[in-house]
């Protein structure tokens, strides 16, 4: 029997308080950040590549208006027991918005973005983030919420971050990663994958796994069936370990290129159904004024949104083992889209695990609803809404979205 190591975590709070006189109306003031080293392990190991979008930070600030919620940030980095680093951030008045990348500033949400050294190493658009690759030696590690158009946020001129230091040697530890193929027990998972092209250059994946639960606070640990990580593969080669749904993808060149991703055990076992991997492949195909496009800094834009979508999943109306009546539903959930988003924005809602649950959802646009995880899917349009239920029997945060726009709705939250 593996014995597996525990992982030491530094966490690092970054909080704004306003702070208010008693008797003079002070202006807000930002709090101090600390932060502490460990040193731990990792080098690369069998993980080859990471994803990363290297560049300098491209200066720009968005200062809160007044009467806006001040958002804070605060991180935790851990030594991964296999290789590289755990990443989990925390926030506070702020939704992680990915399919908003890109576009327009909107008060109280955007994503964030990961710098090294003070080198940009990728967006985050995600609680969990994997970080490889690092030359021995100390690093800073430093995370900024950003809006949509990739401003960094800032209050009374300063930055809206977190930051740690880490330190990080040649050590591996191989012996926790398991090489034979772990067979699913069932229900059955699979993962669906898709491609939405950024406005500003470049493409997110957006993969999403069902019957199959995120854990990435169980990496590299021991096995327990029905959850794990994934991997993601660009022409047969593995670029990232994903913890999250959503993943901004490395600059490619023009050609056709492979996006792969598979389903991972903690312990990294590659996870099968019938001694067959469980994984979706598409393929991409990137012209010369892309790949010079996304090659390029990103910068603020106030452009339109515009999706991309190389694949759709499923048909509206089809039947799932999930389906139930309206009329047994204990809680309905209703959303108003108008112009293809959410009034009111998007919104995360407790759902009782085990219980039956409605969805109601009207659009002025034609689209379908798509509940990841549950793989249902259903037509919505003008005068005709989407009202349909089912049996929340799955643990965890699954996206209602648009399938057609890739534009999230809502996020469930089953326990």
């Amino acid at each position: 029997m593996k014995s597996f190591p525990r992982c030491s975590w530094i966490a690092v709070l970054a909080v704004i308080v306003l702070a208010a006189a008693a008797c003079g109306g002070d202006e807000p003031v930002p709090a101090t950040q600390d932060s502490a080293a460990v040193s731990e392990m990792a080098d690369m190991a069998e993980m080859a590549g990471d994803g990363s979008h290297r560049g300098h930070d491209h200066g720009t600030a968005h200062e809160l208006a007044a009467g806006v919620p001040v958002p804070s940030i605060a991180i935790e980095i851990a030594a991964d027991p296999v290789e590289g680093w755990n990443l989990r951030i925390h926030t506070t008045d702020f939704l992680i918005v990915p399919e908003n990348a890109s576009t327009t500033h909107v008060d109280g949400e955007g994503h964030m973005h990961l710098y090294v050294d003070g080198e940009k190493l990728s967006r985050i658009y995600g609680e969990w983030h994997h970080i490889t690759g690092l030359q021995p030696g100390s690093h800073d590690v430093r995370v900024e919420l950003s809006s949509n158009n990739h401003s960094a946020l800032s209050i009374d001129g300063e930055i809206i971050d977190a930051t740690a230091k880490i330190f990080q040697d040649r050590r591996t530890n191989l012996s926790l990663v398991r090489d034979d193929p772990a067979e699913a027990i069932e229900p059955h998972p699979s993962v669906s994958v898709r491609l939405v092209k950024d406005p500003a250059g470049g493409w997110s994946l957006h993969a999403v796994p069902s019957n199959f639960r995120l854990a990435p606070e169980n990496a590299s640990t021991g096995h327990i069936d029905g959850e794990g990580h994934m991997r993601l593969y660009v022409d047969g080669e593995q670029v990232a370990r994903l913890y999250e749904t959503w993943f901004q993808m490395p600059p490619l060149q023009a050609g056709t290129h492979e996006i792969k991703v598979d389903l991972r055990t903690n312990d990294h076992a590659p996870l099968t159904v019938n001694g067959l991997p469980v994984e979706t492949a598409v393929r991409l195909e990137v012209s010369e004024a892309e790949a010079t496009m996304q090659a390029g800094h990103e910068h603020t834009s106030d452009d339109g949104h515009d999706h991309d979508h190389d694949h759709d999943h499923g048909s509206a109306g089809a039947p799932t083992r999930y389906d139930a009546d309206v009329a047994d539903a204990t809680q309905t959930i209703m959303v108003s889209a108008v112009g293809g988003a959410p009034e009111g924005g998007v919104q995360r809602v407790q759902v009782d695990i085990g219980s039956v649950v409605a969805l109601m959802v009207t659009s002025d646009v034609a689209e379908e609803v798509h509940v990841h995880g549950y793989d249902i899917l259903r037509a919505v349009s003008d005068g005709h809404p989407a009202h349909f239920a089912f049996n929340a029997e799955i643990p965890g945060v699954f996206e209602v979205e648009f399938e057609g726009s890739g534009r999230l709705l809502l996020q469930l939250q089953v326990s």
